[in-house]
């Protein structure tokens, strides 16, 4: 019998805002219990301009990376990875394809079985294009709503 595990890729900008509003608690709640429940949980940001060493330094990008994992964790759910979109003027639509193409082959994940929450307009239209099932979510803390009865309604099951 054949294992199914959906594919939930997020922006972390979409968490990081939510982390300013007052029901975010709620919100890695129902990441928590997706994750428990079987759906694997991917975070994407786009790749630093440069990644700075952390031996003088904080580096803030795995500064912020760790906050989040932790703050799952905290609710009993798991992270399955974070992954860095290459940034580019000129190829940037290439490098959101080809990055969702590989996250979907890494996790052996058909398009059909993937889930995609991000605020990047562009980001949601390159996974469009793949066959995922994309969520908008505005900016800033205000549409945390919107995130917590997107991540509530989520299919747990194989379409």
């Amino acid at each position: 019998m054949e294992v199914f595990h959906p594919l939930l890729i997020i922006s972390a900008r979409v968490l990081a805002d939510a982390e300013a509003a007052p029901r975010v608690d709620e919100a890695y709640r129902a990441l928590a219990k997706l994750t428990r429940a079987g759906i694997r949980l991917l975070l994407t940001e786009s790749e630093p301009d440069q990644w700075f060493p952390t031996r003088s330094s904080d580096d803030n990008v795995l500064v912020a990376q760790s906050r989040l994992q932790q703050r799952l964790e905290q609710e009993g759910g798991e992270l399955d990875g974070f992954y860095y979109v290459p940034r580019s003027m000129l190829t940037q639509d290439r490098n959101r394809l080809g990055a969702l193409t590989d996250i979907l082959g890494r996790y052996g994940t058909e398009a059909g079985d993937a889930h995609l929450i991000s605020s990047s307009r562009a980001f949601l239209k390159a996974a469009q294009r793949l066959g995922i099932s994309t969520y908008r979510i505005k900016k800033g803390a205000h549409d945390t709503e919107r995130l917590i009865s997107t991540l509530k309604s989520l299919p747990r099951q194989r379409r």
